[in-house]
């Protein structure tokens, strides 16, 4: 268990003050290899036997066919999270793309058509992973430093050679390829979320280059006339404010034993990586509908090429990721039923960072499992000996989603970033008030 050092109290940042947050997933995670699979996927792909590995595949995936419905894509491919209506699913390989060796390759479906691939072919966070390396025994604190700092700078220096060697042979490539001179381009209407992008033109596509300081090279491939300078998708933004109300409106469903609930939120699985509380950003940004995704947010929130999330800047992309949207966000240091109501009942789900327990997550499981084979069951109002088995402050940190509440049973429902259920969470209310460090209140 990655235990983080005791924090401040949140406070809203102010002129040129800035808070650097360490946000450590209490899930424990072994070291990641040097194989940088993309969070989503996990050790999967690396181990997945397919003739399409280190096999070239550009063409395939340029072809008109291909993109005017009359072929499919090459190989297995598996299911992910959707963006909004968009059918999300990954290449079961790890092929060669315009000759570079691709690291994921990834698919948008609009109503059962192509809308777009996404290549990536450079993530530091898959590469670094948590650090969480085993040492010699023997070692004092002292030597224990310096042995996991060598071993870290070794793997930056590494991956730094890996990640130029990667954008110079692909920019090359797209360079050979395209039609017209390359064009620079924006993507994203907030400066967190704003990415610099180089199209490329083949035909009737676009080859979009993103290049994310030295974490992220990932190549987008659309058409031309669908290719947009935003992360919202085209069907949410062409919706009026209150029709895109409604939208969320529906997602919300109200059983018999008294639970409201949102009931479509995508599960972001975050892998071996430190990233709980850009995982949970993500479910929630593919659930308004932007096209955003853990790994770029990693880019965006100044993540270090260290296995950690210490020095990162992540509160201010959730402010980012509701302006991307449309959306207003209240930030808190405490947990409000009342305040997370306001939000659920419009279909809004709220983001909840909160000190985390094993043995309370277990307890939270069998809760769950009962409560779904009796309708009638109510988790027992906390006692003095389970107050005193909540985490206190010196526990690690962890983000959740909470997507509904049962006001009469006084609970909260949650979900996590990993999986394992196919439901959400069940807690007491006073049990998320009492270990909520910091809360996000999306809202119209």
């Amino acid at each position: 268990m990655n235990l983080p050092p005791k924090e401040p109290p949140f406070r809203l940042p102010s002129g040129a003050m800035k808070f650097a947050y360490t946000l450590l997933c209490a899930f424990t995670a072994l070291s990641w290899s040097a194989s940088a699979i993309p969070n989503a996927v996990g050790g999967f792909l690396a181990q997945a036997d397919s003739p399409l590995n280190g096999t070239e595949i550009g063409n395939q995936l340029l072809d008109p066919r291909l993109w005017a419905g009359e072929r499919n894509l090459p190989g297995n491919w598996r299911k992910e999270a959707p963006i909004a209506t968009v059918a999300g699913s990954y290449l079961a390989a790890r092929p060669t793309v315009f000759g570079v060796p691709a690291v994921m390759v990834q698919a948008r479906h609009r109503s059962g058509k192509l809308d777009s691939l996404a290549i990536t072919f450079a993530d530091a966070g898959s590469y670094f992973g948590y650090l969480n390396e085993k040492l010699p025994s023997g070692l004092s604190r002292r030597q224990q430093e310096a042995e996991l700092q060598r071993r870290l700078t070794g793997k930056q220096q590494e991956f730094s050679t890996f990640f130029r060697q990667t954008e110079t042979s692909l920019k090359e490539a797209l360079g050979d390829l395209a039609d017209k001179r390359p064009r620079e381009n924006q993507i994203g209407r907030t400066r967190a979320l704003r990415a610099e992008a180089i199209d490329y033109r083949k035909d009737d596509l676009v080859l979009r280059l993103l290049v994310g300081g030295e974490r992220l090279i990932r190549l987008l491939i659309q058409p031309a006339g669908s290719a947009t300078r935003g992360w919202l998708d085209p069907d949410r933004t062409a919706l009026s404010g209150s029709a895109l109300g409604r939208v969320y409106q529906d997602r919300v469903t109200r059983t018999d034993n008294g639970d409201v609930r949102i009931d479509s939120l995508p599960i972001v699985p975050q892998g071996y990586k430190p990233y709980c509380g850009l995982n949970t950003l993500t479910m929630a940004a593919r659930y308004f509908g932007l096209h955003l995704d853990e790994d770029w947010l990693a880019v965006a929130g100044k993540f270090q090429n260290t296995g950690s999330a210490a020095g990162s800047q992540i509160p201010r992309l959730y402010l980012a990721v509701a302006r991307e949207a449309g959306l207003d966000l209240h930030k808190s240091n405490t947990f409000s039923l009342d305040e997370a109501r306001g939000s659920l009942d419009r279909g809004l789900p709220v983001v909840v960072w909160r000190r985390f327990s094993a043995g309370r997550n277990t307890v939270h499981t069998r809760q769950t499992i009962q409560s779904s084979q009796d309708p009638g069951f109510r988790i027992p109002i906390p006692d003095t000996t389970t107050r005193d088995s909540w985490p206190d402050d010196k526990a690690p940190l962890h983000a959740s989603v909470i997507v509904g509440y049962n006001a009469t049973h006084q609970e909260v429902l949650f979900v996590e970033s990993w999986a394992g259920m196919d439901i959400p969470r069940r807690m007491r209310t006073e049990e998320m008030s009492a270990t909520a460090y910091l809360t996000f209140y999306f809202k119209r």
